[in-house]
């Protein structure tokens, strides 16, 4: 017997990702219909099938007026000065600057729409059958209760049998109904088959090994705001007072695409997630709102911090000198103070992460070896692809 309980889905074409020195290639779905995205822009082909006819056209993706050079994290040696946790100063009205990335409307790469709506397709429908099937398995489990309570006695599907036929009925139905959803729902799934060129393999997974290495740093700080200190009313040496949360990092997958490889995934405190694919990374703020961007659409900086620590040293951080909670111009000791304690000053490292189109946003690290080694291994990864032109 055959059903069919959900006729209006489509069925999300595989998505073949290629990444080479040349740049990244994304082909979705397969004849007679192909997309292509690669270093030359958009190309569709379309064929008939058993014919050997096909046609292509190449579309045109407008520029977006971003350099086509390689992006990388610039290291400076500089330090902008001590820096403090956030603590409530009344007497301090200097503006506070908000740390926070775009909408993910607007993060997107230019040249990387047709890939994020693919995704956002396959999503949408994926969690639509979801909902469907979850309801049909509660179903199923229904009938074939009921089914089974006259099936496995005697006397009950003997006496009433039309009523025991319609029990059975019902619980082939809801049984087909499940096993129909199901099979719809492997139909959108985004299963990606990610092929790495050696050069590029080598300097991702090394990327990778990295990024393994740094989220074992002891802490971990997303920054959320940043205000100016009034160092004569404060009493203080800091430049800067910070509000920070600490977050976790991980190796990990994104529910968005089907890849057997799990990839960094940068958690964030007041934002999206990101996770670092080979050839994107795919920024994720909530289940239906993400973007996909260009890694050489990402603008950073790196450098090293002086921090007055008042929430406990990290085990593998250094202490490089000492201050007071209310210090003098010249950092000594402000004697009116009464308890007045010192505070370690901790050398830390800060990553700031920015495009053109939105994105902003700042991670502290305890551990500023490690971050070192890792953006030294991004930096690599990067370089060794083209950016693909607009």
């Amino acid at each position: 017997m055959g059903w069919i309980f959900r006729q209006s889905f489509q069925v999300i074409p595989g998505l073949r990702i290629n990444l080479s020195k040349s740049g990244l290639s994304a082909s979705i779905g397969g004849s007679p219909l192909t997309l292509n995205v690669g270093p030359r822009g958009v190309t569709g082909t379309a064929s008939i099938p058993g014919t050997g006819i096909s046609y292509r056209h190449h579309f045109e993706t407008p520029a977006d007026g971003r350099s086509s050079e390689p992006s990388s994290l610039s290291l400076f040696p500089s330090d902008p000065g001590f820096t403090s946790p956030s603590n409530f100063v009344p007497t301090n009205t200097a503006p506070i600057e908000v740390i926070h990335s775009a909408s993910t409307e607007l993060l997107t790469s230019a040249t990387f729409k047709d890939l994020k709506k693919l995704i956002q397709t396959a999503f949408e429908e994926h969690e639509d059958i979801s909902r469907q099937l979850d309801t049909a398995r509660d179903d199923k489990i229904t009938a074939v209760g009921r089914l089974e309570s006259w099936e496995n006695g005697f006397l009950l599907k003997r006496l009433f049998k039309k009523a025991f036929a319609k029990r059975k009925e019902a619980a082939e139905t809801e049984t087909a109904k499940v096993n129909e959803l199901e099979e719809q729902l492997r139909l959108t799934t985004i299963a990606a088959n990610i092929e790495v060129e050696k050069e590029q393999a080598d300097l991702y997974y090394r990327l990778r090994d990295e990024f393994d290495a740094l989220r074992e740093s002891a802490a971990i700080w997303d920054v959320k705001t940043r205000q100016a200190t009034d160092k004569f009313h404060e009493r203080t040496t800091a430049n800067s007072r910070i509000d920070r949360e600490r977050v976790r990092f991980a190796l990990d997958s994104c529910d968005l695409i089907q890849w057997d490889e799990r990839v960094p995934h940068l958690k964030n405190a007041k934002g999206g997630d990101f996770y670092l694919y080979p050839g994107f990374i795919l920024y994720r703020a909530a289940r239906e709102a993400f973007s996909v961007i260009e890694y050489h659409d990402v603008k950073g900086q790196a450098i090293p911090i002086s921090f007055q620590e008042e929430d406990g040293v990290p085990s593998d951080s250094k202490v490089i000198g000492h201050t007071w909670a209310k210090a003098n111009k010249d950092g000594s000791r402000d004697k009116r103070f009464v308890n007045n304690y010192q505070i370690p000053i901790v050398q830390y490292g800060s990553v700031t992460l920015k495009s053109q189109n939105g994105l902003w946003e700042e991670f502290h690290f305890s551990n500023p070896d490690r971050m070192a080694r890792f953006l030294a291994a991004l930096n690599a990864f990067t370089s060794s692809f083209d950016a693909i032109a607009g």
